[in-house]
């Protein structure tokens, strides 16, 4: 079975997570992503754990791996008036350009919008940034922290007269989220060039504005101007996480019909639950208190952390976990297609691991230039 985006070509300029994670779900979808270095600069994940790793696979730090499986790597100084003439090349026998560099980069490199549709006026160039491409706004530095503020998320949540939350580096909510809108437009164009329409398009996608949109129903809502809630609903009895006695988190919700059960359970009028209830998770292990609970109709879980999905994932979890062709856990797809499993075509590349390879297949680079670009620092190979 063919997957949406067989036979389609992408240049891909995304690093951190927010566009590298995008390309990742575009060659999951069936792309042929290129992933573009360069020796002056590399994915900042290559470093993320301390100390810079130029390998690929196994070797390389997990953030970097799985935000770039799937993927074929090149490296190329495009400082260099040989180094952007072979990177044109490229975007000529290619169908999308994808970046996420701060407002600026490509254009002083003169790989802008309009030098790139020169090349390949059918192209698809899909631009990731904070504050979106045109505004006052443009040209200032975000991150997942600044982004969650100006775009509303940190307003909502916190705790009852507490300052506003950010979901913080190890999260980066705006990133993760914008990887999947992003791809989804990017399928979208494609989509209208397989129908024949012409003169590729221009995407433009604001991780503020998306985040704003994600959150527009509480802005828009009667009840917006309200306290934050923290962990708990007004809808609810009971809504909150509690310790357990062996060092771990229970969640729970109890609806106002489930109150009633609840008590019984702790042998205590309904008035004395949220008390009891504390008293009750800290006597004993987790598991066997979600049981308990579960067992009375009540809607709870543990809290798992990074030990339990890596050691449960790969039976527990259908597609948002998957495993590279050695067999290592590694972050999958967040959807199904029917007929199409998820599959590591490649583990993440190396720097320069396909750059000689990319170059004489697209570009028709023969081996002495190739070498001579090499000798020259144009180009790294593996």
């Amino acid at each position: 079975m063919r997957k949406p985006l067989d036979g389609c070509r992408v240049i891909d300029f995304g690093i951190i997570t927010a566009g590298a994670a995008t390309s990742a779900v575009l060659a999951d979808l069936g792309a042929d992503v290129i992933k573009v270095e360069s020796p002056t600069y590399r994915d900042p994940f290559r470093a993320w754990l301390g100390g810079m790793s130029l390998a690929g696979g196994t070797d390389c730090p997990p953030l970097f791996r799985s935000n770039n499986r799937g993927k074929r790597g090149i490296s190329i100084d495009l400082k260099q008036p040989a180094g952007r003439d072979a990177l044109l090349r490229l975007v000529a026998k290619s169908d999308v350009v994808l970046e996420n560099f701060r407002r600026g980069v490509l254009a002083r490199l003169g790989l802008d919008v309009t030098a790139l549709r020169q090349a390949n006026p059918e192209l698809i160039v899909l631009s990731i940034s904070g504050q979106g491409g045109v505004g006052p706004d443009a040209a200032q530095v975000s991150y997942g922290s600044t982004l969650e503020a100006v775009g509303g998320l940190a307003w909502l949540t916190g705790y009852p007269g507490g300052a506003p939350v950010v979901s913080g580096r190890e999260l980066n909510y705006p990133d993760q989220v914008v990887a999947l809108f992003a791809a989804g437009a990017v399928l979208a164009a494609w989509l209208g060039r397989q129908r024949g329409e012409a003169g590729g398009a221009v995407i433009d996608v604001s991780q503020r504005e998306l985040t704003s949109f994600l959150v527009g129903e509480a802005f828009l809502a009667a009840e917006a101007a309200g306290a934050r809630g923290g962990n708990a609903a007004a809808e609810y009895a009971l809504q909150g996480c509690y310790p357990s006695g062996d060092g771990r988190w229970v969640a729970l919700s109890v609806a106002p019909d489930e109150l009633p059960a609840l008590a019984r359970l702790l042998g205590v009028a309904e008035a004395g639950v949220p008390a009891a209830l504390a008293a009750w998770l800290r006597g004993a292990d987790a598991a066997g208190r979600v049981a308990l609970l579960k067992a009375t109709g009540i809607a709870a879980a543990v809290v798992q952390g990074g030990a339990d999905l890596a050691t449960s994932a790969t039976p527990a979890w259908d597609h948002a976990f998957g495993t590279t062709p050695e067999g290592a856990l590694i972050k999958a797809m967040p959807f199904r297609i029917d007929g199409l499993p998820f599959a590591v075509s490649r583990d993440a590349p190396a720097v320069g691991e396909h750059t000689h390879a990319v170059l004489a297949e697209l570009a028709g680079y023969d081996d002495d230039t190739l070498q001579t670009l090499t000798v020259s620092g144009v180009i790294e190979g593996p």
